[in-house]
């Protein structure tokens, strides 16, 4: 019933009578459905640990997000530029770009849209995440460190009044002419909210105190090295999980490891380790000779993975900007590197531009596997196993060495066959597709492989040859693709996720010069269950499958049977490559087409050829187009085979003999390369009828032509209209001509819901177009940015091969890298599990443990009775979870008080506070600090809960206020002193707009500073209630183990 209907459905659309009607503006609406793979031209990486998000930014400014259990998105704001840094804020579902105009776009990953652009002034040549908190490290060209925040609630970025200036940054060691460009700015691990480390490009190391807001540390710099070339940094990266090494790359090729302090607090000295004492802080630890400083490869990135809190791997990636040297290397670093080197050299063909380890869980086992991600220069994916690296590393210097960990290139998941031919089929609507796509539905985590498996029979396209041949009774999409190896595979496309269904591999055939040459031209007859193939080497193969009695609603379940039992197979071989394939049903013939000019018409009962006709070409030969019509005039009846060239003529052929019914065809006055030949219009018996019409005459009418027959010619540059009855006459009058803007390289006829008629048109800059017929206007275009596209000149099936549905459905397979699903009409919506895939990011997801690079292991805290008490009382059993929300957000709200407050005045600001402090004698309000500018330790501090120690603070602290006051007294006298003239440094300050000291301004400045303490002041008093709510916490726990102590004793 279904097949019957699908039958009338395709010969309504193709002899619609009645005219030509063509598609309206509102029933078009062309759109990227589901972009599934990698994109071309891919740049860098990004990985969110706790999400399992991999993004990939493109240099034309798209941006691939791929996620668990295959959910893939596809991002693209309005601004096409590439990126220069790209990082998530982990599990906040935000991602950040920045973009090459220095433009930071805040991403929502749930919504996938931009939600604020930030504009930065400078250029931006480092960018970091604090990650556990809202806040960002900026650094400029300048050498500055600017922070910004992010407003959860707004999603948008605001840039804090905390700054780190490079005059202060940079200490002494500031050089006129040197370079302070910031290219590493990071918060050191264990101390997020209390210090940064800030390198320069001119090798200058500077560890910032935040609560301080001072320089700690200052080490390197370019006054060090006696070379005549100074060393420039242009990549780092910790190397510890405490934070006190840090491994610096630099343009000559060196690699220097850093010995970093660890401070307790802001008064205390540095905490070294017993070897890193002995490091100076102008020489390094360690240099690592991996072999880059001979050629004088630059370490264009560094990336350091613990291993466990003594040791990690280091990995090295360097080449040159020509790409002529290049080499990525993984080392151990722990405590014998100092003494040799374990390293593993990666044989990469070409340079690499971005890595990340990502976390795959496998569906079945559960377990986690790590895998390194290399984005190579060609913008391809390559990927080893972390576990394979780590046990080579491990067993190289062994007697017997293991080999070389395997390299996986990310492809398509069809094996290692590329996809050269391809049609797209879609079935009509059934009763029981919900019920259908609710079943597949819960099965769809475990029933596609993974883009990144590494798993070889997953790989090699082994799950293709125990498919399950049930899969065709549930399908509603049919996908027939032809391969580089000669195999045929079928796929459910329901939903873009292919499934595959049935493989027909290539077989010897002594006739044919290759038995395995790779598939040109499909030709799929759902009706009569009839595949025609041909290939590279001039074999066509036809495939008659078994009409078995239907017992499924699907149109595509005649395929469900054992392979190779429900198909005949009947070869032909033909001269050339075959490019175009036609069958007439109602006379049981097949039209061949090949690249050297050859029609050639064979009888499918038997397979013997009819005929065989060359047809001569000028510039192109090839047969791009084949017809058969059924044409009636003066009530004659002829059937005709339509053939169009290459070289966009158009000649007819008797069907039955080859002869042809014009001398000469009908041509161009210009030779161009056609890329489509469609008929226009015809009869509801299918025959098409031309009436008598004189177009010469001023009688002629546009709507007299519209109820002919007519021929479509679209060529590269320009589509042609033909009445049909002048084509077979030879008559090369055109009836409509558009040129188009733009080199087109693919066309396709489309049609609506009311069998409204359409033209499809992609051109070589990614542009799409849909025109209505017959006046060819354009009803609606798209962008396709992220595509690679075949020249005209390539050879065929070079790079991205289109397919096309009746129904307006556009596949584009883009080489082995990915699928592209296009729906043009509005009103169609015909995939499964769209909202599923495309979501990536899983709102509420708990971190794991050990998903940081960095296995941050846990702050010490003084355990007293109380820690106990709560050990004891909840058990071991502690949830990962609510100790990471108390930590981020402890480490979120010191970094909101410390960057909520001004650090550094501006110049005019600090020479107007300077003169109101000289001239001030009574005690500044300045001198009250409401900051408690100590090291904060989590967890209860029951010293503070102590009032015989609140009592000593206090008396401390009125003493050092006495002190301060007494000091300021002196040098106000000393001053005073000194000062002669009172009257005219005022008029100086009124020339330039600083404030005098008369009572007025001083009154105003306190009434500012007061506003500012009475803020303070509210904050001191939410801490307080916090404090109070803690303790009170800790004793309903105390009397719960108290009840719990006597009900043990008791029993």
């Amino acid at each position: 019933m279904f097949v019957k209907k699908l039958v009338e459905k395709a010969t309504r659309k193709h002899n619609g009578g009645g005219g030509i009607n063509g598609l309206k503006a509102e029933e078009v609406r062309p759109r990227l459905v589901f972009h599934y793979g990698v994109p071309p031209e891919s740049s860098s990486l990004a990985y969110d640990p706790i999400q399992h998000i991999l993004a990939i930014s493109t240099r034309n400014g798209v941006i691939k997000l791929l996620g668990k259990d295959n959910s893939q998105a596809l991002l693209q704001s309005e601004a096409a530029s590439p990126s220069k840094f790209m990082q998530f804020m982990e599990n906040q579902g935000i991602l950040l770009n920045v973009t090459s105009h220095n433009h930071i776009e805040v991403w929502n990953i749930d919504k996938k849209q931009v939600t604020h652009v930030h504009i930065f002034n400078e250029e931006i040549t480092s960018f970091v995440v604090v990650q556990q908190s809202f806040y960002i490290y900026v650094g400029d060209c300048l050498g500055n460190v600017t922070v910004l925040k992010l407003d959860n609630t707004l999603q948008c970025l605001v840039k804090m009044p905390y700054k780190i200036p490079p005059s202060e940054s940079c200490g002494t060691q500031t050089e006129a002419d040197s370079d302070t460009a910031v290219i590493f700015s990071s918060p050191q691990p264990l101390a997020e909210s209390k210090r940064v480390l800030i390198i320069f490009r001119n090798g200058l190391i500077s560890l910032w105190g935040i609560q301080e807001s001072k320089v700690l540390l200052v080490a390197g710099g370019n006054a060090q090295h006696s070379s005549q070339e100074p060393k420039l940094v242009v990549s780092a990266s910790w190397a510890c999980v405490f934070g006190s090494k840090v491994v610096v790359g630099y343009s000559s090729g060196d690699i220097f490891l850093w010995a970093i302090p660890v401070f307790l607090d802001h008064n205390s000295e540095a905490l070294r380790n017993h070897k890193d004492s002995y490091a100076s802080q102008n020489v390094p630890l360690l240099k690592l000779n991996l072999g880059y400083k001979m050629d004088k490869v630059p370490i264009v990135s560094l990336r350091w993975f613990a291993h466990d809190e003594s040791s990690g791997h280091l990995y090295v990636n360097g080449f040159s900007d020509s790409g002529s040297s290049h080499s990525f290397q993984v080392i151990i670093i722990n405590e014998s590197t100092q003494t040799r080197t374990i390293k593993l050299v990666l044989p990469l063909t070409e340079p690499c531009l971005g890595m990340e380890i990502v976390s795959c869980f496998s569906n079945q086992s559960k377990n986690k596997q790590n895998t390194l991600v290399l984005l190579l220069r060609s913008g391809r994916l390559c990927l080893y196993d972390d576990s394979a690296i780590e046990q080579y590393l491990l067993h190289c210097q062994s007697k017997s060495p293991p080999t070389l960990p395997k390299q996986f290139m990310v492809t398509l998941p069809f094996g290692d066959s590329r996809i050269t031919a391809a049609k797209l089929y879609i079935g009509p609507s059934s009763p029981v597709e919900e019920s259908v796509a609710m079943q597949d539905h819960i099965l769809l985590p475990n029933k596609y492989s993974s883009l990144f498996s590494i798993n070889m029979k997953e790989k090699d396209g082994s799950r293709r040859s125990s498919a399950h041949f049930s899969g065709f009774s549930k399908a509603k999409n049919l996908l027939v693709t032809g391969h580089v190896d000669g195999a045929i595979n079928f796929w459910d496309a329901s939903c873009p996720l292919l499934f595959p269904l049935l493989s027909i591999e290539q077989q010897f055939n002594e006739s044919c010069a290759s038995s395995t040459a790779p598939v040109t031209s499909l030709h799929f007859d759902v009706s009569s269950h009839i595949l025609v193939s041909g290939d590279q080497s001039g074999s066509i193969r036809i495939f008659i499958f078994k009409k078995l009695q239907e017992t499924s609603e699907s149109i595509f379940s005649f395929l469900q049977a054992k392979q190779g039992d429900n198909y005949t197979v009947h070869n032909v071989n033909l001269k050339g490559a075959i490019m175009s394939i036609s069958m007439n049903m109602d006379s049981k013939l097949l039209a061949v087409g090949t690249d050297k000019g050859y029609v050639s018409v064979i009888q499918m009962e038997g397979t013997t050829i009819l005929y065989q006709k060359q047809i001569p070409g000028q510039v192109y030969s090839g047969i791009m187009s084949l017809q058969f019509v059924n044409h009636g005039q003066n009530g004659s009846e002829n059937s005709i085979l339509l053939v169009g060239m290459e070289d966009s003529s158009v000649l007819a052929l008797e069907e039955d003999s080859g002869h042809a019914l014009s001398a000469n065809p009908v041509k161009t006055k210009k030779t161009c390369k056609a890329l489509l030949m469609h008929i226009l219009d015809a009869s509801p018996n299918g025959v098409c009828t031309s009436d008598c019409v004189d177009t010469s005459k001023q009688s002629y009418s546009k709507q007299l032509m519209q109820k002919q027959p007519l021929v479509l010619i679209c060529s590269e540059n320009a589509i042609r209209l033909y009445a049909l009855s002048h084509v077979l006459q030879g008559i090369k009058k055109v009836y409509s001509k558009k040129k188009l803007d733009g080199s087109c390289y693919y066309a396709s006829i489309i049609h609506g819901s009311s069998l409204d008629v359409g033209l499809a048109l992609v051109f070589s800059c990614g542009k799409m177009e849909i025109r209505s017929l017959l006046d060819l206007a354009v009803l609606n275009e798209v962008s396709l940015r992220g595509l690679t596209y075949p020249t005209l000149k390539s050879p065929p099936n070079a790079n991205s091969i289109f397919c096309v549905s009746s129904e307006g459905e556009i596949l584009l397979v883009n080489g082995d890298q990915a699928l592209l699903f296009i729906s043009v009409l509005s009103h169609r919506e015909i995939y499964r599990h769209l909202e599923y895939i495309t979501n990536v990011y899983m709102e509420g997801l708990a971190p794991q443990e050990g998903t940081s690079c960095m296995k941050n292991p846990q702050k010490e805290r003084k355990k007293g009775i109380f820690g106990m008490v709560v050990k004891d009382l909840k058990g071991n059993k502690t949830k990962h979870g609510k100790e990471n929300d108390a930590d981020d957000s402890s480490i979120s709200e010191e970094l909101s008080a410390l960057f909520s407050t001004v650090n550094f005045l501006h110049s005019d600001e600090t020479r107007c506070s300077s003169v109101v402090n000289n001239e001030d004698v009574e005690l500044d309000i300045d001198d009250i600090d409401l900051e408690d500018t100590k090291e904060k330790h989590k967890g209860l501090n029951l010293a503070v809960l102590d009032k015989q120690k609140l009592g000593k603070k206090l008396h401390a602290l009125k003493g050092k206020l006495k002190l301060n006051i007494e000091e300021k007294m002196n040098s106000r006298k000393d001053k005073h002193e000194e000062e002669k003239d009172i009257s005219a440094v005022d008029k100086i300050k009124q020339k330039y707009g600083y404030a005098t000291n008369d009572e007025s301004n001083t009154v105003k400045m306190a009434e500012s500073k007061l506003r500012e303490n009475v803020i303070k002041l509210k904050a001191i008093g939410l801490r307080t209630s916090e404090m109070q709510n803690t303790a009170q916490t800790f004793s309903s726990l105390a009397k719960e183990l108290l009840q719990s102590t006597q009900g043990s004793k008791s029993t």
